[in-house]
């Protein structure tokens, strides 16, 4: 978790066996050889995505291929690396001088990446594309891929565009109709508020003896959310202009802890909340069936309300096509400010190292340019196939994204929203993920009230982002 940039290159020399086989010196499909011989250039591109979403983004570079490809004078070679792997296998490529001309990958690993002097500025390029206006662009999207990276060519710190925003997500409030009629609930009135919330959660709640039957609501169901909950309760995390953590002196993110320790039952408490669980119990009911399964819990009735994105439309469909349920806007309390969640977004983006710059652009120009038959861009294809939401206003509009009643919920809690909580907009955003997931585990066993756990979160952070500040040489030591 505090793994300096000389750690990573160091661990990344280690594994340099691996380029061999992730960038190939020879073309080895057919397809590749017919290109070199019409003398077109082969580029690498590195996906972060797999199984279907791989096949899908493979079966639109193959359309580049054969159409505007041969105009560019550019051939396509797809990999699929996953998400899990990218980081590290591009730390690899990037130390030994043979990286993917491009690659997708999540805006927080670019981030980190771009303060490190890994990805190419494509300022320059975006502003020469209509396409790739900043205006297009829904501005928290475009807030992730757009700030001060180090710029290895020239040695220096430059604002710039480090990535083109891909596919974005919103989360919102699933709840299960058929549990809200059976416990006395209007299962078309979903609660609005927190303490609409707590109310639900405490009448969805069914024990028999010891056992918990169902579960009314979790905080941190399927995974821990307390980023969002401490932006939705109005609470800043840190300070975007000095680059550090602030949230032990914000009363909202504390609240917010504290909300969570709600439901988490205090041992031979009487004053537990009718909706809180057995601490002792959390591990096992977090492992209750698989996510992407029939067994899923709020599939299989076992949690009445879940917090989730915008896949569950496909997943419901495909595991639960059964499942009578609703979809709504985050509940939040009564006087914190509208906000959505949109934690992240997947934008591709050209290492610094790469050896056809030009030509990856040329592949990126044409992946999100509207097609003049069609009016709709690669880019926009690729998210309605795997379900995922548009980065720009326009795309995100379509017909084909708005006329599911349940998906349009998702899109426009974007679309309508003042503000959207975002992951950390800083260049080590996994580990301040981390540190806040450790401390909200210390608030729901109570080992740690949640003013101690907001300035563990504050103290922890700050300590490595001033490490890594200083060997940026972007600030000063203090």
């Amino acid at each position: 978790m505090r793994k300096t940039y000389a750690i990573w290159v160091l661990g990344a020399m280690l594994c340099l066996g691996i380029i061999a086989i992730l960038r190939p010196s020879e073309a080895g499909s057919p397809e590749e050889r017919a290109a070199l011989n019409q003398g077109r250039t082969v580029i690498v591109y590195w996906d972060r995505h797999y199984g279907h979403e791989h096949a899908m983004r493979a079966k639109l570079i193959e359309e580049y291929n054969t159409t505007q490809g041969i105009a560019d004078g550019v051939y396509v070679r797809a990999l699929p690396i996953g998400n899990s792997a990218i980081m590290e296998k591009l730390l690899t490529a990037v130390a030994s001088g043979s990286p993917p001309d491009a690659c997708s990958i999540d805006s927080g690993i670019l981030m980190q990446l771009a303060t490190q002097g890994c990805f190419t500025s494509l300022s320059d390029y975006a502003d020469s594309i209509p396409a790739l206006k900043q205006d297009r662009f829904l501005p928290h999207t475009w807030a992730m891929v757009s700030f001060e990276g180090y710029n290895s060519n020239r040695r220096a710190w430059v604002d710039g565009v480090w990535g083109i925003p891909t596919t974005t997500e919103a989360y919102c409030l699933l709840w299960n109709k058929d549990a809200f009629r059976r416990a006395g609930l209007d299962p078309e009135r979903p609660p609005r508020t927190i303490r609409e919330l707590e109310e639900y959660a405490a009448r969805l709640t069914i024990r028999e003896g010891s056992e918990t039957k169902q579960v009314g609501f979790v905080p941190w169901f399927p995974w821990d959310m307390t980023l969002m909950w401490g932006g939705l309760f109005g609470g800043t995390w840190y300070d975007s202009k000095t680059g550090y953590a602030t949230c032990a002196s914000d009363s909202s993110i504390v609240a917010s802890l504290a909300w969570q320790g709600t439901f988490s039952e205090t041992p031979n408490s009487a004053t537990n909340a009718p909706y809180a669980l057995d601490s002792s119990k959390f591990q096992s009911f977090e492992k209750m069936g698989a996510y992407q399964s029939a067994n899923n819990p709020f599939y299989a009735g076992k949690v009445a309300m879940i917090i989730e994105g915008e896949w569950q439309v496909t997943f419901i469909e495909k595991y639960a096509s059964h499942l009578d349920w609703g979809v709504a806007p985050i509940p939040q309390p009564e006087d914190a400010p509208p906000r959505a969640y949109g934690p992240a977004c997947i934008c591709d983006a050209v290492p610094s190292s790469a050896k056809h710059k030009d030509e990856a652009f040329k592949f990126l120009r044409w992946f999100y340019a509207p097609r003049s038959e069609t009016a709709t861009s690669p880019c926009s294809d690729f998210n309605y196939t795997i379900h995922n939401i548009p980065c720009t206003r326009e795309e995100a509009l379509q017909d084909r994204f708005m006329k599911d009643p349940k998906f349009s919920v998702f899109v426009n809690e974007l679309l309508t929203k003042p503000e959207i909580v975002t992951h950390p907009l800083l260049p080590q955003p996994q580990l301040f993920l981390d540190e806040i997931e450790r401390a909200r585990e210390f608030v729901i066993l109570h080992e740690k009230s949640p003013e101690q756990a907001a300035q563990e979160i504050e103290t922890r952070t700050n300590e490595v982002l001033g490490d890594t500040y200083r060997q940026m040489k972007k600030l000063t030591p203090e």
